[in-house]
């Protein structure tokens, strides 16, 4: 009976033991890592959550930009951190894309990470040169039908976002275009708004100022529905020439093995900023459209842009060692 009581007690002690461990998370600060330069629109959506996430966790959240590799080398870190809930990483579509696109990873995209919460989905646009007859996607596709007479038309680069979504909608469509790939999405919105090049596949960031001012054309968005950034432009599944989004997204992974009661707290607190009106606005302001839901609901969408994504990159050939 003693031995039973003595037992019992140290069986009770420890669990009360193990309850602060989680209950007191966090206790120091919390790193979260942005696999890209600092400045861009993904690394200023990192800042306005990292603000917000600190003042309700009380520690400090320290946004780190550990670039390269087509965000490969950032990822790469959070994948070998200690699985702990103190090293966060903002995913974004790479993070689908790299998988197919790059002949071996230095971590298991899905082995690797769990998924804690998704916060924005951003449409890639296709644009058109005011000069262009086009001013509707079906009459782009009417456009695009002769293998002797393609349309011309940009991306910022091969295996970007852009490019491969061209290659998705030029399946789909049947139609016959001329990709240009150029080394970023500046020079490539240039020659569009110059008139060297017709048409652009761009981000909605960089599209968004020369469409409101008239001096494009935006014919579509690739996202699931309609953005609320350009709400009279319609999407391509809404055209029947696409069949899942395949717009640029961002969210929070941590490294697998990350206990699922501070994998809850961080996914609970972060669709609660979400859900504020001021995060809304200045997100949307960036070029992004929120997105709350649940973590299985973020893990499917991650799974299904991986398969979108592939399908995409053996269309598209592209293939980096």
């Amino acid at each position: 009976m003693i031995r039973r009581m003595v037992l019992s007690g140290a069986a009770a002690l420890i669990t009360i033991c193990s309850l602060p461990v989680f209950a007191a998370y966090p206790e120091k600060p919390i790193r979260l890592i942005v696999p890209w330069p600092p400045g861009g629109a993904s690394d200023s959506a990192a800042r306005i959550l990292a603000r917000h996430l600190q003042d309700r966790l009380n520690q400090p959240v320290i946004v780190e930009n550990k670039a390269g590799a087509s965000g490969n080398i950032g990822t790469e870190a959070v994948a070998r951190s200690t699985p702990d809930g103190y090293t966060l990483l903002l995913s974004s579509g790479p993070f689908s894309i790299n998988p197919s696109l790059y002949k071996k990873l230095p971590f298991d995209t899905l082995k690797d990470f769990l998924p804690v919460a998704q916060l924005t989905t951003s449409p890639s646009v296709l644009l058109v040169h005011p000069e262009m007859p086009a001013k509707a996607i079906k009459e782009f596709v009417a456009l695009g039908g002769s293998a002797d007479k393609p349309i011309t038309i940009g991306s910022p680069g091969n295996g970007s976002a852009q490019h491969l979504a061209m290659e998705l909608l030029k399946k789909k469509a049947g139609i016959h275009l001329l990709h240009v790939p150029y080394k970023g999405g500046t020079p490539a919105m240039q020659d569009l708004l110059g008139g060297s090049i017709p048409a652009m596949m761009a981000g909605i960031t960089e599209a968004l100022p020369h469409v409101r001012a008239g001096k494009l054309r935006a014919l579509a968005v690739t996202t699931t529905a309609r953005t609320n950034l350009l709400p009279d432009v319609p999407t391509l599944i809404e055209a029947g020439l696409a069949d899942t989004s395949s717009g640029g997204w961002n969210g929070i992974h941590v490294p697998v093995g990350t206990p699922t009661a501070i994998v809850d707290r961080l996914h609970g607190e972060i669709n609660a900023i979400l859900a504020m009106p001021e995060v809304r606005d200045q997100l949307m302001t960036l070029g992004f459209d929120v997105r709350r839901g649940s973590q299985q609901e973020f893990a499917d969408f991650v799974l299904q842009q991986i398969a979108n994504w592939k399908d995409a990159v053996v269309l598209s050939g592209a293939q980096v060692e």
